[in-house]
């Protein structure tokens, strides 16, 4: 039985090796890229959103830079205590309120424009047989055994928390409570005959894992999972009696026993590689990147690891993990009311006006700070005032007649004086740093520089005064301001097309770019001696939000 399981994996496993960058573009390679599976206890809010729309950038960048296959996945985790709770609340079978959110996620990420290629859910039958066979194998590896587990509880966590990573808080009623240190979530005190993975057996690998390479950004993440795998770990329960838990996978061969969710959940990244490998027959595995929150770091950089590693696969080859979001300064929380639905924010500013805002503002590397009242003036100041001003001012038919995007070369820029050559000089240096910056998930530092490109151009447009230039008939001038523009308009839309799709293509359109003109390889100045058509102007690149 081993030997055939065993055999079940061959296709996703490797030789172990360094990772030496957190996203390889290398075109032999192919690029997995994940978002942690999202809870179905709740509604999806921008926390969720920022997470995808993040993965979501890099899976179109690399697309763009022509690293084939890209593989991207995202979905619901749907077991676990939280959900059994929350579907009795909801009077709901457990299987139709699962239904129901995990809709409502999808239905969020396709308004919000992310082309994952993969929506795992953990209900699936391809799930529920991947996570049996990878507990088989642990069994025979030797690193699960049954015993009792005592301890303190998190159910809002789904987690045990040792002694020293709780405290006691006395309620506005006088009770005291119990909570965990980490997530101030309260806890109980559980006693329960379970089974245990051998968590402390995998400590040696999980360093020699975290120390090969920049496996965890930003750093001060990688430090704090350091810092965690330099103290004793602890056998980890990985199930819980199905009488206190019902809705989950049961323990092969032990119905008295579910599997612990964070077990079942973290396995849906190799019943995707698995998929992938019997529909295309690709090896996509291990992962190139999760993208995953702060507060789900000892997961994936602990446990997650720490199965592989037992079951004889690679580790993933990087993380992400990015801050939270607060709204107007404070946490953002169902009891305090002031979760923000992504509708509300589409409904007010676009699919794009919410991505341009989310990777905008967000830093990887701390919490970001939401606000209606921002999320509107950055939206009309870049989108609307900033790009759409640039892209109507040279497509206009009062200034460009002909609707043509014209011939353009160095002395396009250079017969606008000063501010034209150094329009020229920002333009070709700025792709290699947005390239860069892409790559580094800086991607609001690349945002910075394309939004320079884009004040410089109208900055040019504005000094050059082109309808003078046509009243007075120095046409060559004319036609040399409208190519620059219409040049630096280009490469914009090229360099923005990860983080605003929709609005990158009809930007491209109305430019008359064809598809096959689109790639990282167009995102640098190319000249050109022959007019071209442009596209429908008709089309409105970004509304201006009239509502404060």
């Amino acid at each position: 039985m081993g030997n055939i399981l065993q055999n079940i994996y061959n296709h996703i496993k490797g030789t172990y090796r360094k990772s030496t960058c957190l996203a390889s573009s290398k075109k032999t390679e192919p690029y997995f890229i994940t978002t942690p599976i999202f809870y179905v206890n709740a509604d999806p809010h921008i926390g969720h959103i920022y997470t995808a729309v993040l993965a979501d950038a890099s899976a179109r960048f690399h697309r763009l830079l022509g690293c084939n296959p890209v593989t991207f996945s995202t979905g619901t985790d749907e077991h676990g205590l939280k959900i059994q709770q929350a579907s009795l609340h909801a009077k709901q079978e457990p299987s139709l309120f699962c239904d129901h959110i995990s809709s409502l996620f999808k239905e969020a990420l396709n308004k919000c424009e992310i082309g994952y290629t993969d929506y795992i859910r953990t209900t699936e039958k391809r799930h529920k047989e991947n996570v049996h066979s990878f507990w088989q194998i642990l069994s025979e590896k030797g690193y699960i055994e049954k015993g009792k587990y005592e301890g303190w509880y998190c159910t809002a966590d789904e987690a045990f928390v040792s002694e020293d990573l709780t405290t006691v808080l006395k309620l506005p009623d006088g009770r005291e409570q119990r909570v965990s240190t980490e997530s101030n979530r309260p806890v109980e005190w559980f006693s329960e005959d379970n089974y245990l993975f051998k968590l402390s057996k995998c400590r040696e690998q999980l360093l020699q894992w975290i120390k090969s390479g920049p496996v965890v950004q930003p750093i001060r993440h990688y430090n704090l999972l350091k810092s965690w795998l330099e103290d004793d770990l602890y056998d980890l329960s990985i199930s819980r009696p199905s009488a206190r838990l019902s809705w989950g996978i049961p323990v092969p061969h032990d119905s008295s026993q579910t599997i612990y969710v964070w077990l079942d959940a973290l396995l849906n990244y190799l019943t995707v590689a698995k998929h992938a490998q019997s529909s295309t027959g690709l090896n996509i595995w291990p992962a190139s990147v999760h993208v995953i929150g702060k507060d789900i770091l000892k997961f994936h950089g602990i446990y997650w690891p720490a199965f592989l590693l037992a079951a004889g696969l690679e580790p993933p080859k990087s993380l992400l993990v990015h801050g939270h979001w607060l709204v107007d300064d404070q946490k953002m929380s169902k009891t305090t009311g002031n979760v923000v639905s992504p509708q509300t924010c589409i409904d007010l500013v676009t699919a794009t006006g919410l991505r341009y805002f989310l990777l905008h503002e967000g830093i990887p590397a701390s919490d970001g700070n939401f606000s209606l009242k921002r999320l509107v003036r950055i939206a009309n100041s870049n989108l609307a005032d900033g790009i759409g001003n640039l892209v109507n001012r040279c497509c206009g038919k009062s200034l460009n007649p002909s609707q043509t995007r014209l011939a353009v070369n160095s002395s396009s820029f250079e017969a606008c004086g000063p501010m034209g050559s150094e329009l020229l000089e920002l333009l070709q240096r700025t792709p290699d740093v947005v390239h860069d910056e892409y790559h580094q998930w800086q991607y609001y530092k690349g945002i910075d520089q394309i939004m320079a490109l884009v004040r410089g151009a109208n900055g040019l447009f504005q000094a050059m005064e082109p309808w003078k230039l046509k009243k007075e008939g120095q046409i060559e001038k004319l036609n040399a301001t409208m190519a620059a523009t219409m040049e630096t308009a280009r490469v914009v839309g090229t360099l923005l097309q990860p983080i605003i799709p929709s609005f990158s293509d009809r930007l491209l359109d109305k430019l008359g770019v064809p598809q096959e003109g689109r790639s990282w390889d167009f995102a640098s100045v190319r000249w050109s001696n022959i007019e071209l058509p442009l596209g429908d102007q008709r089309t409105v690149l970004f509304p201006r939000i009239k509502s404060e």
